[in-house]
């Protein structure tokens, strides 16, 4: 227990060590709440809704997208690339926790660091009028719970393709194709509502719309899936298939590892 807290604390010390970043990705994410407020206002000026969606849905989405893409899409995978490349991965893989596991607690971490941004996102959204409460209490409920589970599929498939690092020093490559499917498909950078009738089913069937849009569909009251226990077992059963494909990964991973620096 006291082995993963530490490692906890380490992944949140990361993202708030330097305060000077911490002040930049609040400016950051309160520069991106403005402008996503203020485009889709743009957007349904004049009309009171799109494909079925009210302006102040439509509104209130994109900050809570933006809220949820800023926990689970972060603009760095993990540190394992990091460690590989530094050659101290070599320590990790001995640890009593493994290699995996200590990268889950630092994403726990991580998280927790990413806090200030999340609050500055809703208090700006709050005060700009961009963000609708939940109908009613099981719906707050469903959207926690969902996005907790979609929290932690995102930080699976965010390790899995990190370990690439064991296979190249670049990482940056995978990193991007990764980054911009996960947004696109998640419904992070524009809600699946407005996607075309032949895209959106494939984009639902895969592990990205269960990480943003389901839980957020669950905060308007929608009902995707059958409700909150449909969006549950589609979300575990994509943890057991990320779990695996994890586990897979960096066992093939740790047979071949080349460690630079030792």
């Amino acid at each position: 227990m006291g082995r993963a807290w530490a490692m906890v604390r380490l992944g949140a010390a990361n993202a708030l060590v330097f305060r000077a970043n911490v002040v930049v990705s609040m400016l950051s994410v309160a520069l991106q709440t403005v402008l996503l407020v203020t485009v889709w206002r743009a957007v349904y000026s004049g009309r009171h809704s799109v494909a079925g969606v009210t302006g102040d849905r439509a509104v209130s989405y994109a900050v809570l997208g933006l809220v949820l893409g800023h926990l689970a899409l972060p603009w760095r995978l993990s540190s394992l690339p990091e460690r590989v490349r530094e050659g101290t991965v070599a320590t990790d893989i001995i640890r009593p926790v493994g290699v995996v596991g200590q990268s889950l607690l630092q994403s726990i971490g991580a998280a927790v660091g990413a806090l200030p941004g999340v609050a500055t996102a809703l208090l700006l959204g709050a005060l700009l009028g961009g963000l609708t409460m939940p109908a009613t209490v099981s719906a707050a409920f469903g959207f926690m719970l969902t996005a907790a589970l979609g929290w932690l599929i995102a930080t699976l498939l965010n390790l899995m393709v990190s370990m690439v690092a064991f296979w190249t020093t670049d990482t940056r490559g995978p990193f991007y194709v990764y980054r911009a499917v996960a947004s696109f498909a998640s419904g992070a950078l524009v809600p699946l509502w407005f996607m075309p009738d032949w895209l959106r089913p494939t984009l639902e069937a895969l592990p990205f719309a269960l990480q943003v849009f389901a839980p957020l569909q669950l905060w308007f009251s929608e009902q995707p899936l059958g409700g909150v226990g449909g969006v549950v077992l589609a979300q575990v059963g994509w943890l057991v298939v990320a779990a695996l494909l994890t586990a897979l990964v960096s066992w093939r991973a740790l047979r071949t590892v080349v460690i630079n620096g030792g």
